[in-house]
């Protein structure tokens, strides 16, 4: 009888015994064991656990910074919320990321903390949280720190106001 211990990054560790086998029975098996301790190690990634149907949607907002050079410079923000997976996106003048996020619910806030970048700028991983949705009776604004101080449009008392929509 062997034995096999497998280690993932973390507290998760894999102990199992196996009858001795020869060549590809035995790489056969191993492969396996890899192959179901990286499933289990994924799972316990998981980006949100449910999120509440009141904020499931579609989030977007547009911050201008005005004319810049002849031309209207700003950056467009949509946050895509489903019950599993939460995307941000930013796209416009000097602007462009992909996120993914964590939720976590706190009274009428929505705490959107960063998970892991998809592509573009990777500030996203530098704030804590990387956004967070305020729901004011059936209004929403967002706070975030990739929303810069000299846009046109300033927040309001509660932040920014952003549209949402169904997906």
């Amino acid at each position: 009888m062997r034995s096999l211990i497998l280690s993932i990054t973390g507290s998760l560790i894999i102990f199992c015994s196996y009858p001795e086998k020869t060549g590809t029975q035995n790489d056969h098996f191993i492969n396996k064991a890899v192959q179901r301790s990286n499933q289990l190690a994924e799972s316990g990634n998981t980006l949100v656990s449910a999120v509440p149907a009141i904020w499931q949607g579609k989030y977007s907002a547009y911050f201008s910074y005005g004319d810049i050079a002849g031309q209207n410079a700003g950056w467009a923000l949509e946050i895509n919320i489903t019950k599993d997976k939460i995307t941000a996106t930013g796209e416009g003048f000097q602007m462009a990321f992909v996120d993914e996020l964590r939720a976590k619910v706190s009274g009428s806030k929505l705490i959107l903390t960063h998970f892991k970048n998809v592509s573009g700028y990777n500030r996203g991983k530098g704030m804590n949280p990387e956004f967070t949705l305020i729901n004011d009776h059936g209004k929403f604004y967002i706070q975030s720190k990739w929303i810069d101080s000299d846009v046109i449009t300033k927040p309001a008392a509660l932040g920014y106001k952003i549209d949402r929509s169904a997906l």
